[in-house]
């Protein structure tokens, strides 16, 4: 099984036009908790400016991912500014607090970093230019798969070695969370999704809390109440959404949203209307 697909595919990973054209002016972008962006800098040179950090010169053509936890600035370095298109990814609210994606700082590649995407990047800006009928969904499968990309090519290159998508990959853990991720229904045990790993379960333990940040236990909590609150947007009653992602009733699904989510489910579903 393709790990990383069926873990994008559950999150209903979606890829949005954020902003296309020239920039002269600096770009400080406020961005909510949990929103990614890929940053194209197509033409001209700007630099990333992070608090803290020394600034980043983007000499020709760069693509940034910048996770919703990395605060930057990006500022053109001439006068003729810069050309630029940019995306929005929302997965990281989306899935709750405990689904650290293991990305934590802006990441960089240059088009040579990342050379077999470069005929996607110029479908992309052509698809853009054109406005062709469709093109907005053109655009978002497009970006779509240039995300996968930078992500793919940060595990391999290292520049990923810590939550989820870490582990996702990972020969033994992998395992023990495709399961979770196919039968969160399924009354899991921590030796059972150690026997999976094939680890002890002290191990399995252990190695899970360091590449992903929290314990099995609440990665499969949390993996529950993604698929809950994906079922309550759809209108499904709260009995039926609690005996589809595994609670026994339905206050035991709104004792764990709450712990999850720090409201209670009806709350929430409000706010999304």
């Amino acid at each position: 099984m393709d790990a990383l697909s069926e873990f994008f595919d559950r999150i209903q990973m979606t890829g949005r036009l954020f902003y296309a054209g020239k920039v002269y002016d600096t770009l400080d972008i406020n961005k909510p908790d949990g929103t990614a962006f890929v940053h194209i800098v197509e033409k001209g040179g700007m630099d990333l400016v992070r608090r803290g950090h020394p600034r980043i010169a983007l000499d020709g053509p760069t693509v940034l991912l910048c996770p919703s936890t990395c605060r930057y600035k990006l500022e053109p370095t001439t006068d003729t500014g810069a050309d630029i298109i940019c995306a929005t990814f929302e997965f990281g609210v989306s899935m709750g607090r405990s689904f650290p994606l293991g990305v934590t700082d802006t990441l960089v590649f240059s088009f040579q970093d990342i050379d077999p995407v470069l005929p996607v990047i110029q479908a992309l800006l052509t698809e853009y230019r054109e406005q062709n009928v469709g093109h907005r969904k053109g655009l978002s499968v497009l970006f779509e798969y240039i995300l996968v990309v930078l992500i793919r090519t940060a595990i391999r290159e290292g520049m990923i070695d810590s939550g989820s998508l870490s582990a996702i990959v990972d020969p033994q853990l992998g395992k023990a969370i495709q399961q979770i991720h196919l039968n969160p229904e399924q009354e899991w045990t921590v030796k059972q999704l150690a026997d999976l790993a094939c680890m002890s379960r002290s191990t399995f333990s252990t190695q899970f809390l360091k590449v992903v940040g929290v314990t099995p236990i609440a990665y499969l909590a949390a993996w529950r109440i993604k698929l809950a609150r994906d079922l309550m947007k759809q209108r499904v009653k709260l009995k039926v959404v609690a005996a589809s992602v595994g609670y026994s009733s339905q206050a035991a699904l709104s004792r764990a949203f709450v712990q999850e989510m720090g409201i209670p489910p009806g709350e929430w579903l409000k706010r999304q209307d």
